[in-house]
């Protein structure tokens, strides 16, 4: 009995001709999320799963952890390989639950290898009395205190006892790049993931008013991204100094409007650095109503300027569903310490919410756009992040 982890694919298995192309992409994701402690060679398979052959050195845990954040699985497995055998599937099970405590059991049996000649309801049957006679219990087919799983497949059999719910979705790399203006805030994190769940690469944009608002942001931003990485492997951020978009703003511009003119030169830079990064839409925590600038009349007038897709995963959300996500993905404690947020420094005592395109161009048309996008981009600083590091 070779121990293995066995990886089903999530929602690639419903694709067409192009199914080769989304299974290497997350053959390639696999292999890197366990670089340094699986050699690639050991991990194999193909259509709809992937096996990871293991040594009893491997540090299991740790692989399984890692193996959580890669989107495209459906869900993650250990448990041993053995012959195709009922009398082996009975031993392994029971070398399975030897130390578990437990008052009823199921057997589930899954039968891709037509060439094994015992049907699956007759395994399940087989295993399922030889298991209630080792450990005294009974069968229960509904709500089991434990579950034994058998795979035949390939030739081979894989017998488990749990499946780790994996991170879903489309493999990391399939769809692109996108460009996400984010802020240490529970939002944008959120969206970005989201985003990175159907398959983008996301490229993060972050705002900040230094010297002016304090360093909180930038370092909370930081962390964010190193867990995001972990979803994707590699990222860049762009952090964007915005103290002078904002001065210029403040000095020529009408009160009520800040906030709007605000984001609009940001959605200017960010597409300045999509085209520079050739992504393919930009990404924001924006959801509808949530804030004075979120209002359906200023986010169409903010998204005037845009030549880019803005897409916005969060829209139709509200907070608790949000924060829920921030939870499960681990920035919700990143994201509920303070932080000086750029667009609230010199923000309006009364925004506005129900905006006119008119006076916003006529606001605009006080200020050097070009020059202060130009000089944006070009002082902006660039950090990477690799997960994992020691590959």
């Amino acid at each position: 009995m070779q121990p293995v982890i066995i990886l089903h694919h999530h929602e690639i298995v419903l694709k067409g001709e192009n199914r080769k192309y989304f299974e290497k992409q997350l053959l390639k994701n696999v292999r890197t999320a366990v670089g340094g402690l699986v050699n690639s060679s050991a991990i194999d398979g193909g259509y709809g799963r992937f096996i990871l052959h293991l040594d009893l050195t491997d540090i299991t845990d740790e692989i399984l952890e890692r193996l959580s954040y890669v989107f495209g699985l459906s869900n993650v497995c250990y448990g041993v390989s053995v012959e195709q055998n009922v009398e082996k599937f009975c031993q392994a099970a029971l070398k399975i639950l030897h130390d578990r405590t437990f008052k009823t059991i199921r057997v589930v049996t899954r039968r891709p290898d037509k060439n094994f000649p015992t049907r699956s309801m007759e395994v399940n049957a087989a295993v399922g009395e030889f298991l209630c006679k080792q450990f005294n219990v009974h069968a229960n087919l509904s709500e089991p205190d434990e579950t034994i799983f058998i795979e035949i497949v390939n030739g081979e059999a894989y017998v488990y006892r749990a499946k780790i719910k994996g991170a879903g979705g489309l493999p990391s790399g399939v769809s692109g790049k996108v460009v996400s203006l984010l802020s240490a805030g529970f939002d944008s994190p959120v969206a970005s993931w989201q985003i990175m769940k159907r398959g983008a690469s996301v490229i993060f944009v972050h705002f900040h008013s230094m010297p002016y608002t304090s360093q909180n942001s930038i370092d909370q931003v930081k962390q964010i991204v190193e867990i995001l990485t972990r979803y994707q492997f590699n990222s860049k951020l762009y952090l964007v100094p915005f103290l002078d978009v904002q001065n210029e703003i403040v000095l020529r511009t009408p009160q009520s409007l800040r906030v709007i003119l605000y984001r609009r030169m940001m959605i200017r830079i960010a597409e300045a650095i999509s085209r520079k990064e050739k992504a393919e839409a930009l990404v924001t925590g924006e959801a509808v109503g949530q804030v004075a600038s979120q209002t359906l009349r200023n986010i169409r007038n903010i998204d005037q300027v845009a030549t880019f897709p803005i897409l916005r995963p969060l829209s139709g959300m509200d907070k608790e569903e949000t924060i829920a996500i921030a939870r499960k993905i681990k920035t919700h404690d990143i994201s509920k310490e303070p932080y000086d947020d750029c667009c609230s420094f010199l923000a309006p005592r009364k925004p506005e919410t129900w905006s006119n395109i008119e006076k916003i161009d006529e606001a605009e048309s006080n200020l050097d756009i070009q020059s202060l996008l130009e000089k944006a981009v070009n002082e902006a600083k660039i950090e990477r992040y690799i997960f994992p590091s020691n590959n």
